[in-house]
Formats: structure tokens, C-alpha cells, sequence
């Protein structure tokens, strides 16, 4: 296993201890010291981002497993995002399928019972071989764990980019549902309390902490990936549950292993932890492995000792490894004892206390930007509809099970949001947004917009906005430019998140994405939001609908979809928090009083790309360029992706143009729906038969 702490940083180590550190030691630091662990490159920006909030229950604490917000009527959901993108570079299905694991082991954290799983997925393009081999095994991981455990993937992204090509970024979000009053902390108080671990302690995911805080080697670090078994997560997931209330606190045991858990379960205080007592799934394992071994489906519970016994219990009902291996002691010393010797002998306060850094940053300078091409827009149409992000996602969400648990109200591929049904009558709407291509071009730019889009998204099934979980993946941060981006990202969103009045309720940073050229992958900030609503809403489309355009159309080409494929040219679109906020406002009150049938925000491929949506349901329309007085150029009224706009269907479109201009906006009837399998853009008609056979049927034909 490779320590990834710096000369620095021994240096600090050694200054610290006042003695030269074991080389057990050196790896429990090396755990909890590592960027994955601490965010020893992010903390001092990530403190600019709002996390509380009145709603707030349990926002970005230190050592919280998951965030948790206030729904009303007693309830509480509890969200998380994470990543495993280097495990699903190295073995794609198992490094999917314990990112599942592990989310959902997050969520359990907190007494909270899991409800709903998004995957956001980017791999390089389709044409290269090896992408094909690691979306494959990532879909079948995703869908291994969770359809065995029983908790249903409602939505996700699924985008190609050639900067993915050797590190595929593999993300999962979970929400689930609380009492409130009933939600269990990660971290301990008081001294005296039991440390219980159930699971099997293994050689999997050995130094997986470290693995993730530094650049993919193209050695082979297999060893360093977990394996999955998702039948034993549901008993860890059930049992956990059952027991909730008999515990003091709850800690997965994920990167870093005990190491991490119990340093920070203790949280200042104290620990004692008896090597020989760890279940093992091999024996002789030596006791520094037993340390950071990140095996999957184990939890660590802080216990009164009246209620060991009856804790360990529920485990033995099902043959489950259950056993007390040490305690919280009021010495501030995390203590690791095997066959009675002292292995490991490390000041809290160090373990927890990593050196902050901040490096420097050099500005990216003006992007590159051409002249506007010559295409014919009958060619830019079939280009934008057929390319990769645009095409049926619907081969890697079949795989899912997205109805489990019965309270599935949109399923995947037919709205921009997903909604289920929560215990007290609300609807529950979550998104999650990313947009690389943009934060290429200005990250700050790019951290408002994804948070507006995400907005925006909740919007289309009539929910609002309540609560917000970021995950920022970057390069190396030690390169000024990649470090730069990051930072400027966090302030677009927190910008946004202020403006929205949206607390970010956790997060996670994973940096060192590179691919094999040791060239950065693309900025891509991430951005999932939830929200509610009182109504329940189904998308539907009907021949003779009219598609009203809300918001206003900008001749802002750069960074789009098509520039991407034509080459960039124009002005940034910029966020315009206001009307995002006030288009938004009125989809929501037109989808709660009944007005809406289908709703889509206005992204990827711009007007086109939202058109594209119905078309591929089995309708055409006809619109006129015409109307859309905003925008002069031809391509931006049908391809631009600035912010603010929707397009609705409706049979009342007065009332949209009357409620638009008394809230300072602009709505207007640009088209029909209409019979057939194409689009009429004014005088002219593009049949698009061809391309919707190519939309159902390229991944699979890929693939």
C-alpha cells in the first residue's frame, strides 16, 4: 500500500508525537489525513457555502454521516452524495456497486429508512472500447446492488465526454425518511460508551482512503476496490434500523476503514479498540490492515452497556458477525491494542487536525472562441438529436428497479424530475445537474447555472426547492488553473444557493481526476436538489397542446451543445438567478392549478434539445422562430442554453402571457403539437423518423 503523506507532513507528524511514528501509525494517518477524508485542499472554501437554514435539522457538521432537513408533520429527509470514481476505473462493477452500498449505509446512519437512489454517470464517448467495457460494468453494478436491496433508483444523468475516457465519474445520491426527534447522530458525547462492530473485516479495499486522494497510477490497484454484497447490506440496513433506538451513535465504516470511523465517532474524546476481538473474514490479517480495511457492509455503533446484549442479538437472529471491540474513553487518544500490545497511540487532536492547505491559483484566461459556423440548420437539428447525451437513457435505467417501495409517482424518462410519494401526503422531487461544458468555459458562471437548472428541474413537477447536497470534482489541485476552477465554483454556488435561499446540507470534493495523459477531466461540479410539493403531477402530451416558451431567449451560443459539435463561437451565457426564479415560480403555480400537461426546462441542445423531448414520445411539433423576439440569430433562438426559460404544454396559454408580463417575463405561444414523427420550423418540415430509431436504439447498438 502506497502512504500518500508528504515530507511535509511527516515532518509535522514527527514534530507533533515528539517521536519517530510506527508504520501502523503512519497509516492511520495516512487515512485520516487524506484528501478523501479530510478535504485538506477544499475546507477553507467549502466554509463559504450556506448550510443552515430554518428547516435545517442537520447540516455540514463535522463527522455527520448526511445532512437532514425538516419536512413537516414530525418528518425529516436525510441526503448524501458521494462518488467511487477511481474503484469504477479499476473494476467498474464492484466499484459502482459498494458506491451504492455506501450511500445508502449513510443514510442509514441516521435511523433514516432509504427511499430513493439517483446515479449521475459520465464516461468517455461510446466509440472507444474501454468506455463501452466500463459502463457497462457500472450499470450492472448499479443495478445489482440496488435491485437486491430493495431501494429504488428513480433518476440520474447518463453524459459522454472524451475527458472521462480513463476516469469515469460514477456519483450517487440517496434520500431517505426520518422522525425527526428519532435521528441518530454520528458522533458520541461522553465517554463510557461501547464500540460494537458489525460486519467482516477483510483485505478488500485495503488504503482505499489513499487510493482516492491521488492520481490513477495505470498500476494495478485492484486491491484497493471493495467488493460488493448487497444481501448482506440489507441486513445491516435492517437490523440497523431495528436497533436505532438503542444506540448512541452510528458510523459506517467506510474510507479509512476503523481507522477514520472510530477516530471520528470519538470526536475529541478518546478511544480503545481491541484488534482481536474485529470479526475477520481472513485470518492472519495483520493489524494494521485490520485498521484500514474498507470492506463493505459494516457498521459501527456507540453503545450504552445494558444495551450491547440486545443490539448484538438482532445481528445473531440472522447469523450476522456481532461484536464489541473496544470503548470511548475520556483520554484524547485514539488507541489500537492487539495481543495485548499497543499498536497504534495517536492524540485525537492530531488525527483530526490535518494541515490545511490553500494552493495557488492562476486564471484561465479567455477560452479560445471562433466565428460562427455555416451549417445548415436541417444538419445542426439531426447532429444536436442524435448525439450521445441526448439519446434514450432508457437501456441503463430498465436495469434499475425504480418502482420498489410503491411510492415511485415519475418514473425515469418522463420528466426532468423525479417525485415520490412521502409518509405524510407531500411529494418529494429530486434532481441532480452538472454541466462540464460550461465550467470549461467560466466555473463561477457554471456554479450558478447548475444550481438554477436543478431549481429548475423540481419546477417542471411542481415542487420547489428545499435542500441541497454538492459534490466538486476536479483534477490535481496543486495545478493552479484546476485549483482556480474549483474555487470559483464554490462561489457560484454559493452565490446561487444564497440567492435561492437553499442550504447545502452536505457534500463531498474528489479531486485528482485525470486521465492517463495526466490531463485534468472536465471541472464538474454537481449540484442534487431536493424539494416538495402538495400536489401530485403526471406528465402527459396530447395532439393540439400549445407550447408556450417561457422566459427570454439570448443570442448566447458558447458553451452549448452546438458549439461543442460546430465549434465555440459567441457570448458566455450568463446566469441570471432572477429569472430562473421567476420562470420557475410560474410553471409551478401553472402545474398546481392545473394548467400544465408537460413541462421541460430549457438545456441541453436549447430549444431543440427540449422539443426533442416530445418528438421522441411520439408527436411532432411546429413552431415559429418568429415569435422569439428576443434572440436575433436563427441558431440561438433554436440551439442557445441560457438559463430562465421552459417550454410548457397547455391548453390555456392566456394564462401564462397574462401571469408572465405581471411578473416581468415574457411567455409566448411558439407552436402545436401535432401528428408525426418530426418538426415544422416555420415554412419548413425535417422528418426525424431516422433519428428516433437512432434515439431508442444507440446505446444498445453501442453496446
Amino acid at each position: 500500500m502506497t502512504i500518500s503523506l508528504s515530507s511535509y507532513e511527516l515532518e509535522l507528524i514527527k514534530k507533533e508525537l515528539k517521536r519517530e511514528p510506527k508504520e501502523e501509525e503512519l497509516k492511520v494517518i495516512d487515512a485520516l489525513w487524506s484528501e478523501h477524508c479530510s478535504y485538506k485542499s477544499s475546507k477553507v472554501f467549502l466554509r463559504s457555502l450556506p448550510s443552515e437554514g430554518p428547516n435545517v435539522v442537520m447540516g455540514i457538521e463535522d463527522w455527520q454521516d448526511a445532512g437532514a432537513v425538516d419536512i413537516g408533520d414530525g418528518y425529516a429527509i436525510v441526503m448524501k452524495v458521494e462518488s467511487h470514481n477511481h474503484p469504477s476505473a479499476i473494476d467498474p462493477f464492484n466499484g459502482a456497486a459498494t458506491g451504492v452500498g455506501g450511500i445508502i449505509r449513510d443514510i442509514i446512519s441516521k435511523g433514516a429508512r432509504p427511499i430513493a437512489l439517483l446515479d449521475m454517470i459520465r464516461v468517455g464517448s461510446l466509440r472507444h472500447e474501454r468506455n463501452r467495457w466500463l459502463l457497462k460494468g457500472i450499470i450492472s453494478g448499479i443495478g445489482f446492488y440496488g435491485n437486491s436491496i430493495g431501494v429504488p433508483v428513480v433518476g440520474g444523468e447518463l453524459s459522454f465526454d472524451d475527458s472521462y475516457t480513463d476516469n469515469p465519474l460514477v456519483d450517487v445520491a440517496c434520500v431517505g425518511i426520518v422522525r425527526k426527534d428519532k435521528i441518530i447522530p454520528s458522533v458520541v458525547k461522553k465517554p463510557g460508551l461501547k464500540l460494537v462492530l458489525a460486519g467482516l473485516t477483510g483485505i478488500d479495499g485495503l488504503g482505499g482512503a489513499s487510493f482516492a486522494s491521488r492520481k490513477l497510477s495505470g498500476e494495478d490497484e485492484i486491491g484497493a476496490v471493495q467488493i460488493a454484497d448487497p444481501f448482506a447490506g440489507k441486513i445491516i440496513l435492517d437490523v440497523t434500523l431495528e436497533i436505532a433506538d438503542k444506540v448512541e451513535a452510528i458510523k459506517d465504516l467506510g474510507g479509512g476503514g476503523l481507522a477514520v470511523a472510530v477516530t471520528e465517532m470519538a470526536n475529541g474524546l478518546g478511544a480503545i479498540v481491541n484488534l482481536d476481538k474485529v470479526p475477520l473474514r481472513v485470518k492472519g490479517m495483520k493489524p494494521e490492515d485490520i485498521i484500514i480495511s474498507e470492506t463493505q457492509e459494516r457498521m459501527l455503533y456507540a453503545v450504552k452497556d445494558e444495551n450491547v446484549k440486545e443490539v448484538c442479538k438482532a445481528f445473531e437472529y440472522y447469523e450476522y458477525p456481532c461484536a464489541v471491540i473496544g470503548e470511548i474513553i475520556e483520554e484524547p487518544k485514539i488507541k489500537f491494542l492487539y495481543e495485548g500490545k499497543e499498536v497504534v497511540s495517536l492524540p485525537s487532536s492530531l488525527l483530526l487536525s490535518p494541515p490545511i492547505y490553500v494552493w495557488d491559483m492562476k486564471e484561465n484566461g479567455e477560452q479560445k472562441t471562433g466565428e460562427k459556423p455555416n451549417v445548415r440548420i436541417e444538419d445542426a437539428i439531426r447532429s444536436i438529436v442524435t448525439s450521445e447525451d441526448l439519446v434514450s437513457k432508457e437501456w441503463a435505467y430498465s436495469q434499475f428497479d425504480y418502482e420498489v417501495g410503491t411510492s415511485t409517482v415519475i418514473k425515469p424518462g418522463e420528466a426532468d424530475s423525479s417525485l415520490l410519494l412521502l409518509p405524510n401526503g407531500k411529494f418529494l422531487a429530486i434532481k441532480g445537474d452538472a454541466n462540464p461544458d460550461l465550467c470549461v468555459e467560466d466555473s463561477y458562471e457554471c456554479g450558478k447555472a447548475i444550481f438554477a437548472e436543478a431549481y429548475r428541474n423540481l419546477a417542471t413537477v411542481g415542487a420547489r426547492g428545499a435542500a441541497a447536497v454538492d459534490h466538486l470534482q476536479f483534477g490535481d489541485p496543486k495545478k493552479p488553473k484546476v485549483y482556480a476552477k474549483f474555487v470559483e465554483a464554490i462561489r457560484g454556488i454559493s452565490e446561487a444557493a444564497r440567492f435561492f435561499n437553499i442550504p447545502i446540507v452536505g457534500g463531498k470534493v474528489s479531486f485528482y481526476n485525470e486521465n492517463s495523459k495526466g490531463e485534468p477531466i472536465k471541472p464538474t461540479p454537481l449540484i442534487v436538489m431536493a424539494g416538495l410539493s402538495d400536489k401530485p403531477f403526471r406528465p402527459s402530451i396530447e395532439e393540439g397542446l400549445d407550447i408556450v416558451l417561457i422566459g427570454i431567449t439570448r443570442d448566447e451560443m458558447r458553451a452549448s451543445l452546438f458549439t461543442k459539435i460546430f465549434g465555440q463561437y459567441g457570448k458566455l451565457p450568463k446566469a441570471r438567478l432572477s429569472e430562473d426564479l421567476i420562470s420557475s415560480e410560474i410553471v409551478i403555480q401553472g402545474i398546481h392549478e392545473g394548467k400544465i400537461t408537460y413541462a421541460k426546462d430549457i438545456s441541453k441542445g436549447g430549444l431543440i434539445g427540449a422539443l426533442w423531448s416530445i418528438i421522441t414520445k411520439g408527436y411532432s411539433v411546429s413552431i415559429s422562430t418568429d415569435v422569439i423576439t428576443t434572440a436575433e440569430d436563427i441558431y440561438s433562438k433554436l440551439f442557445s442554453e441560457n438559463g430562465g426559460r421552459f417550454i410548457v404544454l397547455t391548453n390555456d396559454s392566456q394564462f401564462f402571457t397574462k401571469l408572465a408580463e405581471k411578473k416581468g417575463t415574457i411567455a409566448r405561444v411558439v407552436g402545436k403539437v401535432t401528428k408525426g414523427s418530426g418538426i415544422y420550423i416555420d415554412s419548413d418540415y425535417y422528418d426525424l423518423s431516422k433519428e428516433i430509431d437512432i434515439y431508442n436504439n444507440y446505446l444498445e447498438a453501442r453496446l
